[in-house]
């Protein structure tokens, strides 16, 4: 009988903290970064005019990166037990949390109406799995939000009816956003999505809709097989089993994560630098021009668990 993954089993290793810098990102994102995001109690909080940074006393995004080789089988299988448990123990660690139900209570509860906005990309075929929107809806449900109040869609999902909004992307580079992430994800709920696309630097636009903003409990993100190559025709061999689940609230930080972790791949492959283009310029405008969070690697605290082979970042 295959033995199943728990949480012990992916928390019990020690965790690997890393805000690795470098030439890369330094030069992507620089140091004047700013209004910066900071995870209180696992909510997205900004210091209000006149605060200092948290930044200056330390990172000021807390990102969570989960993996196991458990995650993805032969023929790309996803098995479900795995991602739930993995879904679990990096909520846990990402909320300081002791058990997956009080993780579950500081994002949201009973009260709440409940949007879980993932992926389904018809151009570039790069979905949102399903075992990880399962995974969510079961816990959103066992939060005590009634199923008729949970709303898990791609386009059409009703955000104006949401009291709180789950963000659940996948990972691919995109042939007319650079890439796209977390940011890119909420392109739906603007009557002209096109709007954003090439150039991209305008998204943080749509974080800020009013049935938007403010809405965004929990991002989390399905990095089991991302996309790092040129699109829009996917090709086979650009595409790698990660084996990832990635947790926060900053959008803006974990878009830059996980845009290092594409250029780290694909320089890889290459043997070269293998710039993205167009260049994801909305990154970094997300943090300065629409203040949603920070993308400087050096103010991101990225902690790891579970699997570390071939983690890059």
């Amino acid at each position: 009988m295959k033995k199943r993954t728990t949480d012990r089993d992916l928390t019990r290793r020690d965790f690997i903290k890393g805000t690795a810098l470098g030439a890369l990102g330094l030069a992507l994102y620089g140091k004047d970064a700013g209004l910066e995001a900071a995870s209180s109690g696992g909510r997205a909080v900004t210091p209000a005019p006149g605060e200092p940074a948290a930044a200056a006393q330390g990172p000021a995004s807390l990102v969570v990166l989960i993996r196991s080789e458990k995650a993805v089988g032969a023929e790309d299988r996803i098995d479900p037990a795995v991602v739930q448990d993995m879904i679990d123990a990096a909520l846990k660690a990402f909320a300081g949390a002791p058990d997956t139900a009080k993780a579950w209570a500081k994002f949201v509860g009973p009260e709440d109406t409940v949007g879980v906005k993932f992926t389904h990309c018809g151009w570039m075929r790069v979905h949102t799995e399903q075992p990880v929107i399962d995974a969510i809806v079961k816990r959103v449900g066992e939060a005590g939000i009634a199923k008729d109040r949970i709303f898990a869609q791609d386009g059409g999902l009703p955000a104006a009816k949401c009291t709180a909004l789950i963000n659940v992307p996948t990972v691919k580079v995109h042939t007319l956003a650079g890439i796209a992430v977390s940011l890119k994800n909420y392109i739906n709920f603007s009557p002209n999505p096109s709007k954003y696309h090439a150039p991209s630097t305008n998204l943080g636009e749509v974080h800020l809709l009013p049935e938007v903003k403010g809405k965004t409990r929990l991002i989390i993100v399905d990095m089991l097989r991302p996309y790092f190559g040129p699109g829009p025709q996917i090709n086979p061999l650009h595409r790698w089993n990660y084996g990832g689940i990635m947790v926060g609230t900053d959008p803006v930080a974990i878009d830059a994560t996980c845009l290092r972790l594409c250029q780290i791949k694909r320089r890889l492959f290459k043997g070269e630098d293998w710039p993205i283009s167009p260049p994801p310029d909305n990154i970094r405008a997300a943090d300065v021009n629409f203040h949603l969070g920070t993308s400087d690697p050096a103010r991101i605290k990225l902690v790891k668990l579970g699997w570390d082979k071939d983690a890059l970042i």
